[in-house]
């Protein structure tokens, strides 16, 4: 039965996996840049919350079981959901505005129209969503080098790893030939 449990596990998993490794490029595909960007960042909050929650409670709560495992079982439904909210939300052409940022964006339709306060901090392309798809991009685009250093760095560490199990394979088959020689030459 433990051995299903972990077949069962291994393969959510995976699935699990492959949903979010699919879902972001078609976000950025589909819907463009400010759609994977507003995608990305809604997974990136989601999964920081599971995180927090995680961190958050004491390991024994029951509390703590129960909500994990609804998050946890509700991702199943949050990732699509996600993915259906931003390509609704941030899909659209650029236009004239794709170049520009989203600073000059922003300031650029608080004087082109007259809307409301609120409109224009909370509204579709506002304040509020402009700084933080803008902020994200600005994080992602100076963390690729970051990234890419550490991406070197455990490339480095999986190559120690392999050559360190290779050289231990190979001096355990030449004991474990060397023993079976001396018992061979032991019996004649």
């Amino acid at each position: 039965m433990a051995v299903l449990a972990s077949f069962v596990r291994a393969v959510s998993s995976c699935i699990w996996l492959g949903a979010i490794v699919f879902s972001i490029p078609l976000a950025f595909d589909v819907g463009g840049r400010h759609c994977g960007l507003g995608f990305s960042l809604a997974l990136s909050l989601f999964y920081m919350f599971h995180s927090i929650l995680r961190l958050a409670t004491p390991k024994r709560s029951r509390v703590r079981k129960i909500l994990v495992q609804v998050v946890g079982t509700v991702q199943w439904l949050v990732i699509p959901s996600l993915l259906i909210w931003s390509l609704a939300k941030f899909s659209m052409d650029a236009g004239d505005d794709g170049d520009k940022s989203w600073v000059e964006r922003t300031i650029k339709k608080a004087k082109d129209q007259d809307e409301t306060l609120t409109a224009w901090l909370f509204g579709r392309g506002g304040v509020l969503e402009s700084f933080s798809i803008g902020s994200w991009d600005l994080l992602l685009r100076y963390a690729v080098p970051v990234c890419q250093l550490a991406e070197g760095f455990c490339s480095l560490l999986v190559i120690q790893a392999a050559g360190q199990m290779t050289k231990w394979v190979v001096n355990t088959e030449r004991s474990v030939c060397e023993r079976k020689r001396q018992e061979v030459l032991n019996t004649y």
